[in-house]
């Protein structure tokens, strides 16, 4: 007998006992339960299940669709979603950290960009959460008013039309803005990368490139898909616009370039993203940048010039050094402060003159202050003032 001709699963799903019938009921009531997840689990082990008796995978998903009267779609969709989280865990959460100083704001896009695809097969009620908590951070990066934004991209993409959605809430503000790209950058998140102002690109030396063609997961009849290829070429002019107007490059350029490996697009090296325009300079090396005085010297250099003038103190030096400069000097304290060029303001500056004009001067009423004359006399007051003019008479 094949997997086909056994018995039809009939057994319904056990009954919780009326302790946890409670319980549940509890959970719901108080929205401290996601039904849709529970849902999902359950339908994922009662194909397993009905799989470990020995029936085929298919026959196992029918039955199952049967038993929860749903789609046969919709348990297929449930096993290969949760089957690829199980065999490919992302490892990156997709996070939105917006961190606000006094002269600039940082934002840190990590992980996948915007809904996961997986979360975009059930019902839309299953994303409300979770797109909820995003499209707050995209308002909070609407409303940011510092002059200057600097943005840690370290993501490989995710949702087209979340990314546009960041790109045009950080054009939106107006401020000064740097995009840094780290890791590998690719898809989506390139998109978001072309919101700095120009000149402002920057990639990290170790950062590897990738912009493709849209990609899409579909079912349906021949007129249905015929939509979604339209859509997807719509999706990639429009990119290739956004792309082509931060790049100088022409529009079919970089669509030539995202049609690569059949559209899948080509991983390049900095030094690429840069000659492509996709990117404008490199991330600063902190670690090996060094501070430099007014005059452009670094350290090593002022130090370099103190060394030579004191061998030629001790006699061991070759030639007459320069002056000394007080600059060489890592000690050294200026009695003046550096003066700011009157044309630079910060937001700092702004906030404080502002908060000058709002200084008014402190205002008394005059009842506040009443003379002594004024008092009410007390049976106790009354009595001290007795006392005391009975020992002025004593005088």
């Amino acid at each position: 007998m094949n997997n086909h001709d056994m018995p039809m699963a009939t057994a319904t799903l056990p009954r919780p006992s009326r302790r946890y019938e409670r319980l549940i009921g509890y959970l719901l009531n108080n929205d401290l339960l996601d039904v849709t997840r529970c849902q999902r689990r359950a339908i994922y082990n009662h194909v397993a299940s009905l799989y470990a008796r020995g029936y085929g995978r298919c026959h196992a998903m029918v039955l199952t669709a049967e038993e929860f009267r749903c789609s046969y779609e919709k348990v297929r969709t449930i096993i290969y979603d949760i089957d690829k989280q199980q065999t490919q865990p992302n490892t990156m959460n997709h996070t939105i950290k917006i961190r606000n100083e006094s002269d600039c704001t940082t934002i840190d896009i990590e992980g996948t960009i915007g809904i996961s695809e997986q979360w975009q097969f059930d019902n839309p009620e299953e994303r409300v959460a979770t797109y909820e908590r995003f499209r707050e951070r995209v308002s909070q990066i609407a409303d940011i008013r510092n002059t200057h934004i600097v943005v840690n991209i370290r993501s490989t993409g995710g949702d087209v039309n979340d990314a546009l959605l960041i790109y045009e809430a950080l054009r939106s503000t107006g401020a000064h803005i740097t995009t840094r790209c780290f890791g590998y950058t690719a898809s989506a998140a390139t998109i978001v990368a072309q919101a700095a102002t120009e000149g402002c690109r920057q990639i990290a030396p170790s950062s590897l490139y990738l912009i493709h063609k849209s990609i899409c997961s579909t079912e349906g009849n021949a007129e249905e898909l015929q939509n979604e290829v339209e859509m997807l070429n719509l999706t990639d002019n429009r990119l290739a616009e956004i792309y082509a107007k931060h790049s100088g490059q022409s529009i079919d350029t970089i669509i030539a370039l995202m049609s690569e490996n059949g559209g899948r697009g080509r991983w390049l090296s900095p030094a690429e993203t840069i000659a492509q325009g996709l990117a404008d300079t490199l991330v600063p090396d902190m670690a090996t940048s060094q501070p430099t005085s007014e005059r452009g010297d670094t350290l090593t250099v002022r130090a370099e010039r103190s060394l030579k003038r004191l061998l030629h103190a001790i006699g061991l030096g070759d030639k007459e050094p320069a002056q000394p400069d007080p600059a060489d000097d890592i000690n050294f304290i200026p009695r003046e402060a550096p003066k700011t060029p009157s044309n630079v303001t910060t937001a700092a500056h702004i906030d404080f003159k502002e908060r000058q004009r709002n200084i008014e001067p402190t205002t008394t009423k005059e009842c506040d202050d009443p003379a002594i004359g004024d008092m009410h006399m007390t049976p106790r007051l009354k009595a001290y003032e007795d006392d005391a003019r009975a020992m002025r008479s004593k005088r």
